[in-house]
């Protein structure tokens, strides 16, 4: 960086303002990124670390944690309270009937489920004052009572074991899992669109080498030609197809330049990887990926798929909702023991001594008839199971048939790209010829560049086939479910 620096200086004739130049070599973290190669491996990986899309996939399945956890709340203890006051007045007048009595009561206590079992767990505290106005001689009659005591429920038929009560706990557990499943099934689908983008990268780079040696290509044969100009061996109009083939060249490297440069500005946007700007893909276009037996991979399937994975979990969820449903039915039988201890006395400081025991058991039962709400879920659960099971066989069949169509068109087009590599062949060996007869002077340079417009063109077949032949590659891996877990599957043993 050059810096002026202002310097004054004076003399006899008045002041002069003299500029002086310094030179000053800073060391300074540098502006533009490095320039470095990146597998797709590496750039799928950065994506699903840090992508706002992956992270907002992986929180769905959190959000599903917490709304189980709000079901937790049945089982907290709940604290209860009641006060009340009641003034009551007679008409009959006699010594054994109050005229006038008042009642003040306090109640308080606590409960709780446990799921276990289904059963309920009361304890209560319990204080009455009882203020009856007699009349003469008898007077005012005042009574103090306490109480504590403690209740069991026990269901014995619906609710048995707690089935109804942690049910919708038990319901949630199943969306997370179907909710955890679509979500790596979104995010893969996300890094099987940007690793087609990746491959675009590396097309549009072999695209451009391509272009590159084509244009320095004519840019010899125009320096030969007019070589040959030089020395009468070439007329005029052979420089100006040499001039068009240069033009058409540097024309077709620029709309392919063009291309490659927004694509790498798209992909170290979303990867965060800005070396991505100056670097280049560390992929090989061309390699024969080694493909699993088709029995081996149908077989994973049917046992891995998340596709798959997913419904089979829904079904297992209405399997245990039906159970819900069907207990939903059943008649109302409970348990009931409870007991307690307590005290009365006119004197407050004399009732709270709690010497009197208390205990009481017996069973409750309540049968509603029709049960229309509960046969109507039930009978709803057992449709909705039969189409679950449909999707199941439906979602099978189109998985294993694209993974059978994928792996006859990975080997077909094997068989393309080896067409194409015994085409390049043909168009060098094309082009030479070419080239021989019109250092001969027995054909015309149009010949020539034709066939060098044909050998590129036998190029560029290859790598958009090649490409073809990957993407192929990146769809069985998302199919198969292998590009969640394994980034570098495409890159992995060769033929």
């Amino acid at each position: 960086m050059v810096l002026p620096i202002w310097e004054w200086q004076g003399n006899r004739g008045g002041e002069m303002r003299r500029v002086t130049w310094l030179t000053l070599v800073m060391c300074a973290q540098p502006l533009v990124a490095v320039a470095q190669d990146v597998s797709m491996g590496e750039y799928l990986s950065t994506l699903k670390r840090q992508h706002p899309f992956v992270a907002q996939e992986a929180l769905s399945q959190y959000i599903e944690r917490a709304q189980q956890k709000r079901f937790l709340g049945e089982q907290d203890w709940v604290l209860t309270a009641k006060s009340t006051f009641d003034h009551t007045q007679h008409s009959q007048k006699s010594a054994f009937i109050a005229e006038e009595s008042d009642r003040f009561s306090i109640s308080t206590g606590m409960e709780k489920q446990f799921w276990v079992d289904g059963s309920t767990v009361s304890i209560n505290y319990n204080y009455q004052r009882d203020d009856q106005q007699f009349a003469s001689p008898t007077g005012i009659i005042d009574q103090h009572a306490n109480g504590i005591s403690i209740s069991y429920r026990l269901p014995l038929m619906k609710n048995k074991n707690g089935v109804l009560s942690r049910l919708d706990y038990e319901l949630q557990g199943f969306n997370i899992d179907i909710n955890r499943l679509a979500s790596e099934e979104k995010q893969e689908d996300f890094l099987e669109h940007q690793g087609g983008l990746f491959l675009d990268w590396v097309l549009l780079k072999e695209q451009l080498q391509i272009a590159d040696n084509r244009l320095t290509l004519a840019q010899v044969e125009m320096k030969r030609i007019k070589e040959k100009q030089g020395v009468g061996l070439a007329d005029e109009v052979d420089v100006l197809r040499a001039k068009d083939a240069i033009i058409n060249a540097r024309q077709n490297r620029s709309l392919i330049l063009s291309q490659l440069k927004s694509l790498q500005a798209e992909l170290a946007t979303l990867s965060g990887l800005e070396y991505i700007v100056k670097g280049k893909p560390d992929f090989d276009l061309y390699r024969i990926k080694d493909m699993p037996d088709v029995r081996e991979v149908l077989n994973n399937l049917q046992h891995h798929s998340r596709l798959l994975g997913a419904i089979d979990a829904q079904l297992q969820q209405l399997s245990h909702q039906q159970i819900g449903f069907r207990n939903q039915t059943q008649a109302e039988l409970n348990l009931v023991v409870s007991g307690g201890l307590s005290s009365e006395n006119g004197r407050f400081t004399q009732s709270n001594r709690f010497d009197q025991p208390q205990y009481a058991f017996g069973l409750e039962y309540r049968l509603p008839f029709g049960q229309r709400t509960a046969n109507a879920d039930v009978a709803k659960v057992l449709l909705q199971k039969q189409q679950l099971q449909a999707q199941y066989r439906s979602v099978s069949l189109q998985l294993k048939s694209e993974i059978r169509k994928l792996l006859v068109q990975i080997n077909e087009l094997e068989k393309v790209l080896e067409l194409n590599r015994q085409q390049i062949d043909v168009a060098e060996q094309k082009t030479a010829a070419e080239l021989r007869r019109y250092n001969k002077g027995s054909s015309e340079l149009t010949f020539v560049i034709q066939s060098r417009d044909s050998e590129q063109q036998a190029r560029l077949s290859y790598a958009q086939n090649a490409a073809n032949y990957q993407k192929l590659l990146l769809r069985f891996a998302s199919v198969n479910d292998y590009l969640f877990t394994d980034t570098d599957w495409i890159q992995g043993a060769v033929k």
